[in-house]
């Protein structure tokens, strides 16, 4: 077989992909969209991968901390690293962050709107042929929307692809495909390194998956 060369290149347009935005509430969740397709064999536990870096990617510290976390869920469904010569598998790996965009919200203010009721309780006081009347008059309010407020915050779109080749099946320009999934989320936070693990978790939640299916994952995010 010839060597396995063909390279392939990360997506130039990420937002291309199903996009749902997610961000990072008070309670730090982070919202992903994951499709994906694949014709991998099961089970998983025994079959042996390797990752395959772009050039770029072999020096980079980043590539590596990320590939850490894929690894950890691939060896939690038995999966094994393996030289490339010795692997099954080959995975590659692409990520990014755009510069954010400007997004403008609009919420509701609520607030007392008027009364739908009111009660009056009070005592009667008497003295000989005179008495005297002491009360109070109680209103219950009603609530809605009194009025509402804007907010701009700047939301980053992140993404993940992963995708898995079948060494032995590809080579003379041939690439075999056995696992293609792409992630998507935005949020608030421009940084990536900080939401990636809660994007691998999300990935891997359900490995490999329904082929042709998308889904939605809600992780947190670990400080």
């Amino acid at each position: 077989m010839a060597p396995f060369s063909q390279k392939l290149e990360p997506p130039q347009n990420p937002g291309r992909f199903t996009l749902l935005f997610a961000f990072l509430t008070g309670c730090a969740f982070v919202k992903t969209r994951i499709s994906v397709f694949h014709e991998l064999e099961q089970p998983l536990s025994g079959l042996t991968y390797a990752f395959a870096p772009s050039k770029e990617q072999e020096a980079s510290l980043e590539f590596q901390s990320y590939a850490k976390l894929v690894k950890s869920e691939l060896e939690k469904r038995g999966m094994i690293e393996a030289p490339f010569n010795k692997a099954k598998y080959a995975i590659f790996m692409f990520y990014g962050i755009d510069d954010g965009k400007q997004v403008i919200s609009s919420y509701p203010i609520f607030g007392q709107t008027g009364t739908s009721s009111s009660y009056t309780t009070g005592t009667i006081t008497s003295y000989g042929n005179t008495a005297f009347y002491s009360g109070t008059t109680y209103k219950t309010p009603t609530r809605g929307v009194v009025g509402s407020r804007t907010s701009t915050d700047t939301v980053f779109k992140r993404y993940l692809n992963i995708d898995i080749i079948d060494i032995a099946k590809s080579g003379n320009g041939k690439v075999q495909k056995v696992y293609e999934g792409k992630a998507i989320s935005s949020g608030t936070n421009g940084q990536l390194a900080p939401v990636m693990p809660a994007i691998v978790r999300s990935v891997f939640e359900d490995f490999p998956g329904k082929s042709g299916a998308s889904r939605t994952s809600r992780q947190p995010v670990e400080k």
